[in-house]
């Protein structure tokens, strides 16, 4: 392999598997999480402070890679919920289920963070026709 390759960025094959090398990341380095992705600017405001906290490295890219495309607090308490279901009692089961299938998103995460949606969109002056 050429040095200039990104090795973490490798795919190895054995036998007929192939596998994506994992980092080796140091067990003190922090990063900033975003609670909610960031890919959700438009419903969210992702970059309020409440929406970020310092974890561990390691445990970021843990989060990413049980969560996947699961990137907010719903959707993921969705996953756990799925995931537990059969051992929670019938009234735990029903109460959680009413609070992760609500609709209202400002009932269900702080005031703070979730856009009303009443901004208008910018938009370009492209010129008149007079």
């Amino acid at each position: 392999m050429d040095k200039t390759d990104n090795i973490r960025d490798s795919i190895i094959t054995i036998g007929s598997n192939k596998y994506r090398l994992a980092r080796i990341v140091d067990k003190t380095a922090e990063d900033i999480h975003h609670i909610i992705s960031r890919k959700l600017i438009n419903k969210f405001d992702t970059n309020n402070p409440i929406n970020k906290v310092r974890i561990k490295r390691r445990e970021h890219i843990a989060l990413n890679q049980f969560f996947l495309d699961k990137q907010n607090p719903r959707d993921q308490f969705k996953k756990i919920f799925e995931l537990v279901k059969p051992v929670l009692s019938e009234w735990v089961r029903h109460e959680l289920y009413t609070i992760l299938y609500m609709t209202d998103d400002k009932m269900f995460y702080n005031e703070e963070i979730v856009k009303d949606g009443s901004k208008k969109k910018k938009r370009k002056n492209k010129g008149s026709w007079t």
